[in-house]
């Protein structure tokens, strides 16, 4: 806002008085017309010393070019002596040789279309091609014949004859063929291509009023080549002015023929040749290629703003009302910027502490408010807890759904979270599918198993129309509590991590509160984690075996190999707790090639001792079907340990059929043509289907143990089974149930039709020995 002091001051020296204000105006209005004078005096005087320049650069530029053109010229001519010279000197070969020469040199230089060779008398004696004298070239011959005396008197030994239009534009040139037997001995006649001559010349800038003359050395004009083409005129015309008698060189300026307005041109006669090359140019054109109305537009607009500043001048006494209105409006547009950019800042800073997809704090303004609740909280009575939330299988979702459609359930899910929650609670999102919730000011510890029961079995139910899709996500909850489980945000959040990851290991959709044993210092999961790559060179790794028993007669017909870690310090460590970090690690690939190779290792022991063989089924992961040499890797294997392809079974899940599949799908083939069974793993627990999976190379179904422990209780399930069976077996697949647990659900399963079945109540996975035992006992009687 301006002060009214200041406007008073600017008021006051606007109004000064008249008789002083008019002098000043006449000044300035005298200054002007003097300044502009000078100005278009200097500005006339400067374009005519740039027209000036203009002519002589474009002279300077005629004279190179026609001396380029000059000298090609005499090249030319030069050749077509020395063509006369090697064909003379061969005069004594018979016309099919002397032909042939032509012909040969005449294919080495393009300038020329025909070359003949005529004795002294004129008459022709072979030539390059078969054709007719014209009668233009005969009245050509004629007259040359008719001045032989004065030719040998001079020294002209090339003669140029009318230019001729057949099949292309082209000036006869007779050549004296001297061979040493005076007086001479014949002639070459090179028929000169002028068209391809002047063609070469094509690229050059002559402007549109540009033209090369070829001119014999009587000033009449041969051809003329003009930037739309080569111009004939119907009758020759004379150009004396380019044939002056005692130069070999000029400049003139003048109107020529068949041309408007004046023309400069430049002119060269040719060395040892018989012609004059001329290059002119419309000085119209030379002078329209300058600067004059680009600079008589400058200097008008300038004048044009020097008057206007001059009128301004004039009026500017009665400008001192604008001037306050133009600083009223100022001071307006500042006060509206200054609004603009507070609202700026507040958006900046919105954008820099929520998160732009759920619209939640997210880590770093979570962690600065959850840090002032517990500053708080250290004076209250009240209780605090941290709960850190990760959606199950989300990864899964991702890839096999797309990103948009992660996105899309990241907000549903942000929404529930959010309207599941006390409003004096902070919820944020700490990136990616995981959450924080700080629940704030609790009267009792036991209130937070009701409000993490409730938020489980909220966020648990199935999410409606995420972009056409229904989906089923659970979260894994992990809560820590302050001040018990740590005395900052930081700490907090480490433990309920760890918590969370308990949840996960335990079965997922559920909560656990954090305990000293999940301390991340010495979590045992992280140390498994470092200390993988080394059980695996050490060979601490040894395979479980679980049968797999027919239906139809309680026969063995498969053992699935399960990978199990003979830790030093843990004992027994169960897949469960190194898989997941192998596959994060990148190690589940070394993994899997140790498995390969125990598994071979532990049939071909079997077949030495005589023991009867099953096929043996192992899990390969979704990087191994990454890897376009694993079917190789397998078939050195079996070659190594003298194996056949029935003794290995592969097991893929749903997970290594994720888009793109191209990869994965070759794999596969390579390795049913090598004849080893392919089984999909899980089936049921992913979003594939026995539509997605027909064309591909499997030969077995395994129906997920979640189906099979809710097939006595729901009924629903029952006919999920069912139809699996129904179609896996249209599709010309076996079925294998796993993680039967139950008699009722072996009853079921076997009523439904299925082939197999796998599980506790038949035989729990056994070490290699018990294995040899139930392969030789050959079946597993249910009681």
């Amino acid at each position: 806002m301006i002060p009214n002091t200041f406007r008073s001051v600017i008021a006051k020296r606007l109004s000064g008085p008249v008789g002083s204000s008019q002098r000043l105006q006449w000044i300035s209005i005298a200054a002007l017309v003097i300044v502009l004078a000078l100005m278009w005096l200097l500005t006339w005087q400067r374009l005519r010393a740039e027209a000036a320049l203009l002519e002589k650069n474009a002279e300077l530029q005629q004279r190179s070019l026609a001396a380029i053109i000059a000298e090609n010229l005499a090249q030319v001519v030069d050749r077509s002596r020395l063509m006369a010279v090697t064909v003379d000197h061969s005069a004594d070969e018979d016309q099919s040789s002397a032909s042939a020469r032509l012909t040969s040199m005449l294919a080495s230089d393009r300038i020329f279309l025909r070359l003949a060779l005529y004795d002294s008398a004129l008459n022709r004696q072979s030539s390059s091609s078969p054709f007719a004298d014209g009668p233009e070239i005969k009245a050509f011959l004629q007259r040359v014949g008719n001045s032989t005396d004065d030719l040998l008197a001079t020294d002209a030994d090339v003669q140029v004859g009318p230019l001729l239009k057949e099949n292309a534009w082209q000036v006869p040139l007779l050549v004296s063929a001297p061979n040493g037997h005076p007086p001479q001995s014949g002639y070459l006649l090179a028929m000169l291509d002028l068209g391809y001559f002047l063609q070469l010349y094509r690229n050059i800038d002559m402007g549109t009023t540009g033209s090369i003359h070829i001119l014999g050395l009587d000033g009449v004009e041969i051809a003329e080549a003009r930037p739309e083409g080569l111009s004939l005129s119907q009758q020759p015309r004379r150009l004396p002015q380019f044939a002056p008698a005692n130069s070999s060189e000029g400049l003139w300026r003048g109107v020529l023929p068949g041309h408007e307005g004046e023309q400069l041109a430049r002119f060269q006669r040719v060395e040892r040749a018989p012609f004059i090359v001329a290059v002119s140019r419309g000085m119209q054109e030379i002078h329209s290629n300058g600067s004059s109305l680009r600079v008589w537009g400058i200097l008008g607009s300038l004048s044009f703003i020097l008057a206007a500043a001059a009128w301004g001048l004039v009026r500017s006494t009665r400008r001192q009302q604008t001037l306050l209105e133009a600083l009223h409006a100022s001071d307006e547009e500042k006060r509206e910027l200054i609004v603009h950019l507070e609202s700026e800042t507040t958006r900046a800073m919105t954008l820099a502490s929520f998160d732009h997809l759920t619209g939640l704090h997210n880590r770093r303004m979570f962690n600065e408010i959850a840090a002032s609740h517990l500053e708080g909280a250290r004076r209250s009575r009240k209780h605090y807890m941290l709960m850190y939330l990760d959606l199950d299988r989300f990864k899964l979702i991702n890839d096999t759904l797309g990103h948009h459609v992660g996105d899309k359930l990241l907000r549903a899910m942000s929404e529930r979270l959010r309207s599941n929650v006390r409003s004096s609670d902070v919820v944020g999102r700490m990136g990616g599918d995981e959450f924080a919730v700080l629940i704030t000011s609790l009267d009792r510890p036991e209130d937070m198993d009701a409000l993490a029961s409730k938020l489980v079995a909220q966020l648990s139910l199935p999410y409606l129309d995420i972009d056409g899709h229904e989906i089923k996500a659970s979260p894994s909850v992990g809560i820590a509590s302050f001040p018990r489980d740590g005395h900052d945000v930081t700490t907090l959040c480490r433990h309920a991590d760890a918590a969370m990851y308990e949840s996960k290991r335990m079965g997922r959709g559920r909560f656990t509160y954090y305990n000293a044993s999940q301390n991340p210092t010495n979590d045992r999961i992280l140390q498994l984690e470092r200390q993988l790559p080394i059980a695996i060179d050490k060979d601490e790794l040894v395979l479980h075996f679980q049968p797999k028993v027919d239906l139809a007669d309680y026969r063995i017909t498969g053992l699935e190999a399960l990978v199990r870690w003979q830790h030093p310090d843990h004992g027994l460590v169960y897949p469960g707790d190194f898989i997941a970090s192998a596959e994060k690690s990148g190690l589940i690939v070394q993994l899997g090639d140790w498995v390969m190779k125990a598994c071979c290792i532990q049939q071909a022991q079997w077949k030495a001792q005589g023991i009867p063989r099953v096929p043996l089924a192992f899990n390969v992961s979704p990087r191994q079907l990454r890897d376009g040499s694993l079917a190789t890797k397998i078939a050195q294997l079996l070659q190594d340990h003298d194996l056949s392809p029935g003794d290995l079974e592969i097991e893929i899940t749903e997970n290594c059929l994720v888009e793109p599949v191209d990869q994965a799908v070759k794999v596969l083939e390579d390795l049913r043509k090598l004849g080893i069974r392919i089984g999909l793993d899980d089936f049921g627990s992913g979003f594939s289907s026995l539509s997605q999976i027909r064309d591909l190379p499997i030969s077995t179904v395994k129906i997920d143990r979640s189906f099979i422990n809710d097939i006595r209780s729901h009924k629903d399930v029952g006919v999920i089974v069912t139809s699996i069976i129904t179609l896996a077996h249209g599709l010309q697949m076996r079925v294998v149930a796993e993680g039967v647990e139950l008699m009722d659900q072996l009853v079921q399963l076997k009523m439904a039709g299925c082939d197999e079945v796998q599980g506790y109540f038949l035989s729990r996975p056994v070490h290699s020995a018990e294995a040899e035992k139930l392969l030789v006992q050959a079946t597993i009687v249910p009681t």
